[in-house]
Order: structure tokens, then C-alpha cells, then sequence
């Protein structure tokens, strides 16, 4: 009777200990990329720019401030075309908001891209 005790108490404290670490593994605050970080596209290759809900930014699939995004686009110019992809959650005045936006920080060639359906 001994035994099954002992692996009750075991099988307790580590249920116990699972459970107590669940709110340090939520908790944690996702990865932000920095300024340096900023992502640069090959030249000729053309800059995808996503936006999605609540101001955030991807350049090239990757997570990108929207000052970083602009200081980018100002020390690329024109030079690159730059297809901007908004997220479908957000409203049409947005999406040209955002991409006047882009066409006022240096990417005069900014357009909007919106996937094809297959039927």
C-alpha cells in the first residue's frame, strides 16, 4: 500500500507543479523585432507589406515597426516596387489610409495586392 501512496503523492505534485507553470509559459511576451532587425530586401526583388489589425506590420514575413517601416522605405526610395497586403479584418478607409501612407514615405511605386481566388 505503500508504493501507491508514494506514486499518488508523485503524481500530485507533478500534476501540481504542470499546472502552477502554465501562467509563466502564457505570460510570455512575444518577440518584437528591432530597429536593426529591419529586414532589407534583395535588389530588384520586389517589398511585401502586410498590415493586420491593431497596427501591426510585417515586411517580407517578418514583424516590423510601422517608424522602422517608414525610415526603410525612405532610404529605399523608389527603387523598389512595394506591394502592400492588408489584412481583411480592416476597413476600406483604412486600407487606403494606410496605403497613401506608404506612397507618402518614399514608396512611390506602392500598390495595392490583393490575392486572386481560385474558384
Amino acid at each position: 500500500m505503500s508504493l501507491m501512496l508514494q506514486s499518488l503523492v508523485a503524481l500530485t505534485l507533478l500534476t501540481c507543479g504542470a499546472v502552477a507553470a502554465v501562467p509563466v509559459v502564457v505570460d510570455r511576451p512575444e518577440p518584437v523585432a528591432a530597429d536593426a532587425d529591419a529586414p532589407l530586401a534583395v535588389a530588384g526583388e520586389s517589398l511585401r507589406v502586410v498590415e493586420a489589425p491593431g497596427g501591426r506590420w510585417f515586411l517580407n514575413g517578418d514583424p516590423i515597426g510601422r517608424g522602422a517601416l517608414a525610415d526603410l522605405l525612405r532610404q529605399q526610395g523608389a527603387t523598389q516596387p512595394v506591394r502592400y497586403l492588408p489584412s481583411a479584418a480592416l476597413g476600406v478607409g483604412q486600407v487606403a489610409q494606410s496605403l497613401a501612407w506608404l506612397r507618402r514615405s518614399g514608396a512611390a511605386a506602392a500598390v495595392l495586392a490583393i490575392p486572386e481566388r481560385e474558384p
